[in-house]
């Protein structure tokens, strides 16, 4: 089997509001909150929100995906998500938030997105340039940001 290597994309995103009030925004309940077009099915939480050992399903455009909660340090303001599509595609995505100034904080990201077979591996260089990627991050960081800004979803055609 030659399948290609793992892809590894990041981005920092600068968001107009504290850790403490971002980080409780990285839960698939909380983000349907401030994203447009952002829906899931819960599977497990103790909580009901965002946990270490949350599961959850999304199916969207961007395919069917189980998704695992495997670190939520909220002392750290980290959290880690891995999402498996069926037997293609693990993708696992690392969220950090830092200190920039009183009221703006850096998130960054990091998706490693990894083929399990050799049709995978091309669609996963296919899919995600770095130029789609920055797109769908620059989309989430804009409307997170305005979320933060005026309490309410952005909504765009």
């Amino acid at each position: 089997m030659n399948i290609k290597r793992k892809l590894i994309r990041t981005y920092r995103q600068t968001l107009e509001g504290t850790r403490e009030e971002i980080f409780p925004l990285l839960c698939p309940v909380r983000e349907k909150e401030w994203l447009q077009g952002w829906d899931y099915e819960m599977m497990y939480s103790e909580s009901g929100f965002a946990e270490k050992g949350c599961v959850f399903e999304t199916n969207n455009d961007y395919g069917s995906y189980r998704w695992v909660v495997t670190e939520h340090d909220q002392e750290c303001h980290r959290i880690q998500f891995v999402k498996m599509q069926a037997k293609d595609i693990c993708v696992i995505i690392d969220i950090r938030l830092t200190v920039k100034s009183e009221k703006w904080t850096f998130c960054d990201i990091q998706y490693t997105f990894v083929p399990l077979n050799c049709e995978a591996a091309e669609q996963i260089y296919r899919e995600n340039t770095e130029e789609v990627f920055n797109g769908h991050m620059k989309k989430w960081e804009k409307s997170l940001n305005h979320y933060l800004k005026h309490a309410e979803m952005l909504l765009e055609e």
